[in-house]
């Protein structure tokens, strides 16, 4: 048996103890994430803070430009970290990054407001009377541009719109404050904006982001994003793709399916959007007002198969038309 000196063992353990307290030390990527999100969050309030003291149009665009991508980039960064945080850290980055999100629209609003986008009919249409006419609705946006990195439509009853992927690439896309209306986005929007809608049949191609839905009642939405959140939102169906887990909150009434829409160029859609498409967490759904371990939430529940082959029929006439016009 070998001998070993004792100062060589002292060496050995004090060596060991040195590299445990070095590790110990170390941050946890939990940790990172929390001071890295800070810095970043820190960098937006600052380009938000000098809004204010900018006053050539250009120049705030191109400060909103920037603005909306860093918050994109923070967007990511959270989806990307999502894996080893908690729900709390996750609860409270998003509330973060909604709050930046608001006041950016806020200050846009204020300094660089955008003219409304208007509407034409394509032919006189009649009053409808029954299920049949419904399908006769048609309307398309004019092509008013007046910030290229957003695209809104609001405050429409009983519309069918159809927007093409130009319209949106790139862009942030807004629905708000709809009455049944359907709206086909054939195409792949930055992120997904859908406030306050009533009965609308929403169904979009893929969302390179985030896709947030507040105060829906009675909807049916389509679309493959990176993450979604639902916000006081009832009676309302989901057909998603998504590459996180999907948050609900003040929800009830919701039901999800996994997305099986297809449309011309999906594919090169897909491809562009950067999105996983071998990965969907349709099922997985975390509700953050519901807190029991290892119990199903009450307030969502998984779509029957029928239910998702009815949702497909019903837009198959709404597509038939779109391609007689």
């Amino acid at each position: 048996m070998i001998h070993i000196p004792d100062t060589i063992l002292k060496r050995k353990d004090q060596r060991e103890g040195e590299l445990q307290k070095k590790h110990d030390n170390q941050p946890s990527q939990a940790e990172v994430f929390r001071e890295t999100f800070r810095e970043k969050e820190a960098e937006i309030e600052v380009l938000l803070a000098s809004i204010e003291k900018t006053t050539d149009k250009l120049d705030l665009a191109d400060m909103f430009d920037r603005i909306s991508k860093s918050i994109n980039q923070l967007n990511k960064y959270l989806a990307s970290s999502s894996i080893f945080l908690i729900a709390y850290d996750i609860k409270i980055s998003k509330s973060a990054i909604q709050s930046l999100q608001d006041r950016s629209v806020e200050l846009e609003n204020k300094y660089l407001p955008r003219k409304r986008f208007t509407f034409k009919n394509r032919r006189d249409m009649k009053p409808a009377r029954d299920k049949n006419t419904e399908i006769d609705r048609h309307v398309e946006v004019e092509k008013i541009v007046t910030n290229p990195n957003a695209f809104s439509v609001s405050d429409k009853t009983d519309v069918t719109l159809f927007i093409d992927h130009e319209d949106i690439k790139n862009k942030d896309v807004t629905l708000s404050r709809l009455v049944n209306c359907v709206v086909f986005i054939h195409g792949s929007p930055n992120t997904l904006h859908l406030i306050t809608l009533e009965s609308c049949r929403i169904v979009s191609g893929p969302v390179v982001t985030s896709v947030l839905v507040e105060d829906s009642r009675n909807g049916s939405f389509a679309f493959p994003c990176q993450q979604l959140r639902v916000h006081n939102t009832k009676s309302t169906d989901f057909h998603i793709h998504v590459t996180t887990r999907a948050i609900i909150e003040d929800t009830s009434g919701v039901r999800f399916g996994p997305y099986r829409y297809s449309y011309d160029n999906l594919d090169a859609h897909y491809e562009g959007s950067g999105l996983d498409r071998e990965r969907n967490n349709w099922d997985d759904v975390d509700d953050f007002n519901w807190l029991v371990n290892n119990k199903q939430s009450p307030n969502w529940t998984k779509m029957p198969p029928n239910d998702q082959d009815s949702f497909l029929e019903e837009l198959k006439p709404y597509l038939k038309k779109n391609k007689s016009t």
